[in-house]
């Protein structure tokens, strides 16, 4: 195994240890264990990989200290090991990393590399490199497989993308390969150590919510950065004035320390930075200029330093009297003592209502969640931050507190006794310890009032509402069908918590996000991203305000989003009822499927075969009649009919027309004229984007009676793509 040069194991399952034998496979260039369930300590003998680039081992349990051993790894460009539970010091030798791999370059050079299975995708490209990596972040935009192809093999060969900076105290630009050192989300502790200004070849450094301490070294300033983010930390100290020779930086973060002194005139002079944050260090202090490049932000990057004020805007510009020092100084220690003063008592606040609902719970008294008198009840009171009491089989009322780290935790030990417990899973999964009760969601949409109804289905009524801090969602509620037996209740409730832990844990660009859901006596409830373009049905027909680069843009966002859920996903998820209706536009513009997968988890049963059809007509693949069975090629048919539906300007059934599917099946094969006029804005067949997609329709569209190709929404959504 000596000549393996790539080793992907990520998004899966693994448990144990890092085998110690993977320091043997000296030929290793990118090794990424990510998104697992490892343990243990990171061996020492990864660092006899001298030829190793890319090292992911992030979102895993990983323990113990960094071991200095890395520092061996001199290819070493772009290193994450953020989201583990790492304890210990930075080591110093780390600043090695990444210091030569020119030598790993060159070879990839003299050799022809060619298709590298699966890493040439845009999506696995995007495991790798995250969304705020200035270089690179375009691959985050719609690409073709090819051109994502050809930035993989350059970075391998050690060829820039985009011009980065030469030198941190220049903006002079070069394209220059650049790495990342990404330690977020650990227990780090100890200062960071002065020899990271030695990492000549980085342009990104993260080691925020950790535990360091100590002052930010001034040497960080030598350094080519284009992001730095320290935040979540226990920084003290100044901010080093050497920061002011970041000439790249676009962003800086140095919020939640315990910073202190006063803002650096240099940062004044960061002329590419457009993202800053140094709120919540109590003990900054400084004037905010009128003028210069940090006076371009608001007071959110300012939040919690009541010692930072804002220069006067007064017509003159005149600087404060150098007289009014005394009495600033005084002024600014009376912010602090009332800031903390105001801490305190908030602190009083909370510990008294805490203290006062707890004696009401041993009481026995059961306070109500939601202020409306026809509120469905809450017997189970389940917080969407992970946080719940429960009563247990006697009635009891004594609060249980736990806290959960994910989805699965959460789902664990949530039944009562009749089934009909509400079971609420937090929004936001991200935001650490942000806590939303059903009660909130009842209140947001006004008790489900009619007047929120912003859309219905035949799964349910969507409502709009806007949650206490103030984010807009969509909360759809399903109403339960009959059931036979209770043992289908049981094991339709069972299937639908499961479909539910799926599509929480599907994250893509093209696919609306499900914030949470719960589980009442008589409804089901979903609460989504709220998409503000309203859906793709709405506009289907309209030319003038939906032209054809737009439909061309969302018949290749759908065909993306298919294309992930039948072939990234392990196991593939069945949306099942693709239609144009459950694609949704975003504030952009941009295509967004919605309940994938939603049909599915209606229905009784754990297996892929129904009773019931679970599509809509027109969509629904021939063969879905016959052998009651879904599968992705449904999903692909389904895809070809909305295909159509954007080419033509019509919906896949039209009153007292004929289907769709068989219109566009006599016109491509000459029975039926060559073309028809387009609704509500002009005419013509012509354009070859326009026979691109309509030949993507058909391939879909089968036919012969069959459903899609298997490979359907992947070859639209590249077929699409190269037209663009």
């Amino acid at each position: 195994m000596r000549k393996l040069k790539i080793l992907i194991f990520a998004y899966n399952d693994l448990s144990g240890v890092i085998p110690p034998e993977f320091g043997s496979m000296t030929g290793l260039q990118l090794l990424d264990l990510s998104h697992n369930k490892l343990t243990g300590s990171i061996p020492v003998e990864i660092g006899n990989l001298t030829s190793l680039l890319w090292l992911m081992l992030a979102d895993n349990n990983l323990t113990g200290e960094i071991p200095p051993e890395m520092g061996n790894c001199r290819s070493l460009m772009w290193l994450n090991l953020a989201n583990n539970r790492l304890s210990g010091r930075i080591p110093p030798e780390i600043a090695t990393i990444g210091i030569d791999p020119f030598p790993t370059f060159e070879a990839n050079r003299r050799e022809i590399l060619g298709g590298i299975v699966g890493s040439g995708e845009c999506l696995a490209m995007q495991r790798w490199i995250p969304a705020n990596y200035p270089p690179f972040n375009f691959i985050y935009m719609l690409m073709t497989r090819k051109t994502c192809r050809v930035t993989w093999e350059r970075l391998l060969k050690g060829y820039g993308i985009f011009p980065i900076c030469s030198n941190s105290s220049s903006r002079v630009r070069t394209l220059a390969i650049s790495g990342y050192l990404q330690l977020s989300g650990n227990r780090l502790s100890g200062e960071i150590p002065s020899e990271i200004g030695r990492m000549r070849n980085l342009s990104l450094i993260t080691v925020d919510n950790n535990r360091l301490s100590g002052h930010l070294p001034p040497d960080i300033g030598g350094q080519p950065l284009a992001v730095l983010n320290v935040s979540d930390n226990w920084l003290s100290g100044a901010i080093p004035e050497e920061i002011g020779s970041l000439q790249c930086l676009w962003s800086l973060d140095l919020s939640r320390n315990n910073l202190s002194g006063e803002l650096p005139a240099s940062l004044n002079s960061l002329y590419e930075l457009n993202k800053f944050n140094v709120s919540y260090n109590p003990l900054l202090s400084g004037v905010v200029p009128r003028s210069g490049q940090i006076s371009t932000f608001d007071g959110d990057s300012f939040l919690g330093d009541p010692l930072i004020s804002f220069a006067s805007s007064s017509a003159d510009g005149a600087s404060p009297p150098a007289g009014s020092g005394r009495s600033m100084r005084w002024r600014g220690r009376w912010k602090v003592v009332a800031f903390w003063v105001f801490l305190a008592l908030c602190s009083v606040f909370v510990a008294c209502g805490t203290l006062f609902f707890t004696l009401i719970r041993l009481g026995g008294a059961r306070a109500a969640v939601n202020p409306y008198a026809d509120q469905e009840p809450d017997p189970e009171g389940l917080l969407l931050g992970g946080v719940k009491r429960r009563s247990d089989a006697v009635g009891s009322s004594t609060p249980t507190m736990t806290t959960t780290t994910s989805l699965a935790e959460a789902a664990s030990g949530c039944s009562s006794a009749d089934g009909a417990g509400v079971r609420v899973f937090r929004l936001d999964r991200g935001v650490e310890r942000t806590a939303f009760t059903y009660g909130d969601i009842v209140v947001a949409t006004g008790n489900f009032d009619d007047g929120m109804v912003v859309g219905r289905g035949g799964h349910g009524v969507v409502y709009r509402g806007v949650l206490p801090d103030g984010r807009l969602v969509a909360v759809k509620k399903l109403q339960r069908r009959g059931r036979e037996s209770g043992e289908e209740e049981d094991e339709g409730e069972r299937e639908f918590r499961a479909e539910m832990e799926v599509m929480a844990g599907r994250c893509h660009p093209n696919l609306v996000a499900l914030h949470g859901w719960c589980l009442a006596r008589s409804a089901r409830l979903l609460v989504y991203e709220y998409m503000e373009g309203g859906s793709l049905e709405e506009v289907i027909e309209d030319w003038g305000r939906f032209g054809w680069e737009r439909r061309l843009a969302a018949a290749t966002g759908v065909a993306r989003a298919l294309a992930f859920l039948h072939h990234e996903c392990m196991p593939a998820v069945v949306h099942r009822d693709v239609k144009a209706s459950n694609v949704m536009l975003d504030a952009r513009g941009r295509a967004r499927v919605t309940d994938f997968g939603l049909a599915r988890a209606m229905g009784p049963g754990t297996s892929h075969v129904s009773t019931v059809v679970a599509g809509t007509v027109g969509y629904v693949a021939p063969e879905y009649a016959r052998t009651w069975r879904a599968t992705t090629r449904g999903d692909v048919y389904s895809y070809g009919v909305l295909a159509m539906e954007l080419a033509t300007g019509r919906r896949a059934v039209d009153d007292g027309e004929e289907c769709l599917v068989e219109r566009v099946r006599r016109v491509a094969t000459g029975k039926g004229g060559r073309c028809w006029q387009r609704r509500r804005g002009g005419g013509g067949c012509g354009g070859d984007a326009r026979v691109a997609d309509g030949g993507a329709a058909m391939h879909c569209g089968g036919t012969g009676g069959e459903a899609g190709h298997e490979g359907g929404a992947g070859y639209a959504a590249e077929d699409s793509r190269q037209e663009w």
